[in-house]
């Protein structure tokens, strides 16, 4: 499987930095190609913010900013959540690292 991620921070830096990273909220977009003919190859956005709204933003402004137009990110496979959401902390699991990297979160 081929992932390509990529980190939409559009401007949220700078909100962002001051944040703690329990408080921040991540989007995800997975897209599966349907134009290649190896099985797998999916592409990864994904978006911090202070809000749901402001990480999906982020992560749309990633995806279609790159490769896609608007329409196929808005219809792909996408997931928002926030830390303190302990039933459902899976984004903030795997993505920890990269979210102190990339917004200086602590």
């Amino acid at each position: 499987m081929l992932a390509i991620l990529m980190f939409g921070m559009f401007g949220a830096r700078a909100e962002v930095v001051a944040a703690q990273c329990l408080s921040l909220y991540i989007s995800e977009i997975n897209i599966v190609s349907v134009a290649d003919t190896d099985a797998g190859n999916v592409q990864t956005y994904v978006g911090f913010g202070s809000t749901k709204e402001e990480a999906e933003k982020n992560a749309l402004g990633a995806c279609s900013h790159t490769r896609f137009d608007l329409e196929t990110c808005l219809e792909s496979d996408r997931v928002s959540g926030s830390n303190s959401n302990s039933a459902d902390n899976s984004l903030h699991l795997k993505y920890m690292k990269a979210a102190k990297r990339i917004t200086g979160c602590s």
